[in-house]
């Protein structure tokens, strides 16, 4: 796993996002700044997905490169069983504008997540309720498991709802990564459509993710942060992602 795109943040602390960016923008190569400002216009804190014990690394990457392409900022894993792994190979890239949120337990996962506001949805087949059943007014996780178990009983009980995506062929199941693309593509467009906008962060927000992403764009940033505001704080303790999740609209 790369080192958290929120570490700019963590190492120059006392330093705003804004200084960042002013610093960083006249090294962006062209159409750099016009694309990260397009992504930002349709980013959604409000909407993540949480993967319980996942095996396979092209799975894991699949789901990465689906969340990201989606708007996700937010992917949390539980790690109970095994570390969380993707393959950079199908990802190509794309974990650098992601933050990924690992938990030893489910209960650990849905306590974080309760206390941001977020309701939690259980992919399970034979559900009652279907995709279009589910509310994505209010922050939302899409809840899947293990390629093979599926989700342990004590996630699905402690889910706030459980759907299925309905099937009308002979085939009664998709792949994992295929069926988490399936009811994301769902839920950020149900999600968009109930707040009335493409992006559910408010201002500060994305200008702390823009101050990230124009790092992660440019080669040596923290070299050259250094030299414009003094040495990195090597020992700073962050709440970050907490702080962008208070901040959905």
């Amino acid at each position: 796993m790369p080192p958290s795109r929120d570490d700019v943040l963590r190492r120059f602390p006392r330093v705003s996002p804004e200084s960042i960016c002013a610093v960083l923008s006249p090294l962006l190569v062209e159409g750099r700044r016009e694309r990260i400002d397009q992504v930002l216009s349709a980013r959604l804190g409000g909407l993540t997905a949480l993967i319980e014990n996942l095996h396979d690394p092209h799975n894991g990457a699949a789901v990465l490169r689906s969340a990201e392409a989606f708007g996700l900022q937010d992917l949390h894993v539980i790690e109970a069983v095994e570390r969380f792994r993707f393959s950079s190979e199908v990802t190509k890239g794309c974990e650098k504008w992601l933050d990924i949120h690992r938990h030893p337990t489910f209960a650990a996962a849905r306590a974080q997540l309760k206390a941001a506001g977020f309701a939690l949805y259980a992919a399970m087949p034979g559900a009652s309720l279907a995709l279009e059943d589910l509310d994505f007014a209010r922050p939302a996780a899409i809840v899947v498991g293990n390629e093979h178990d599926g989700l342990t009983s004590e996630a699905a009980s402690a889910c706030d709802a459980r759907f299925a995506i309905p099937m009308q062929g002979m085939t009664q199941s998709l792949n994992l990564s295929v069926a988490t693309a399936v009811a994301l593509a769902h839920a950020v467009r149900s999600r968009r459509a109930a707040i009335g906008a493409a992006s559910d962060l408010d201002a500060g927000a994305r200008e702390g993710l823009r101050a990230r992403f124009y790092a992660a764009s440019v080669r040596g940033a923290t070299q050259i942060l250094s030299r414009a505001f003094g040495p990195p704080e090597t020992a700073v303790t962050d709440a970050r992602g907490a702080s962008r999740q208070a901040g959905i609209v």
